[in-house]
Formats: C-alpha cells, structure tokens, sequence
C-alpha cells in the first residue's frame, strides 16, 4: 500500500516536473507556434473578428501632423516584424470625414499596410 501512495507521487512528481521544464523552454527558445504567426496554407494570415485602431476608415486614429509622422515611423510588418517602407499616402471621404490613408510596404515579404488617419489640429 505504501509503495502504491508513492509511486503515484513519484509519478505525479515527473510529470509535473517535465511539464515545468516544457513551459520554460518554450518561453526561452520559442518551441510551438504563436498564434500571431501562424499562417494558413495560402500564405495568408486568418481573419480575426473586428478590425484594429487605424485598420479601417471605422476605426481612423485621430492624429495631429507630429503624431501622424511618429505613426509613420513605428510600423512594421505583422508577418516580417521589420520596418515598413512608406508609399504614398491617400485621401478618402469616409461618412463626412477627410481621412488620410496612410500606404505601407514590406522590404522583406512585399506585403501591404493601410492605416487609416483622422488629421486634427493641436
């Protein structure tokens, strides 16, 4: 009876041990996909519900020109995670509002990044 308590606990022991040293090595060395880098087979990443602040003309980010160029500096790619390249910027009409549409381009992947601004004075 004895030996039956602790060779559960032994077990116990391992198993939670190899589990604790899991854990640790993939937060060092990033063993299992992240969910933001996953990929479908298409090369695409899947849509998500909703869109982020400045991902569309619903969600524009109310920006001052100081602000807007700080926008423009500190994009990078969702897939690359390098600095994007600025392309030309856009205007649009979107319910009674001028917004600016800011293009981005990756060095690295070719992908495509739209932010979308609304201009305010400070």
């Amino acid at each position: 009876m004895i030996w039956t308590v602790w060779t559960i606990l032994g077990t116990l022991g391992i198993v939670a041990a190899t589990i604790v040293a899991g854990v640790l090595a993939d937060r060092r060395w990033s063993l299992l996909p992240r969910k933001e880098n996953l990929q479908l087979a298409s090369g695409t990443r899947p849509l998500l519900p909703g869109h982020g602040e400045g991902e569309a003309p619903v969600t524009a980010i109310a920006a001052t020109i100081g602000e807007i160029e700080r926008i423009r500096r500190k994009q990078k790619c969702p897939r690359c995670k390098v600095a994007l390249d600025s392309a030309a910027d856009e205007t649009v009409t979107y319910d009674g509002a001028e917004l600016r549409v800011l293009r981005f381009t990756c060095p690295r992947c070719s992908g495509l990044r739209s932010v979308y601004v609304r201009e305010v004075t400070a």
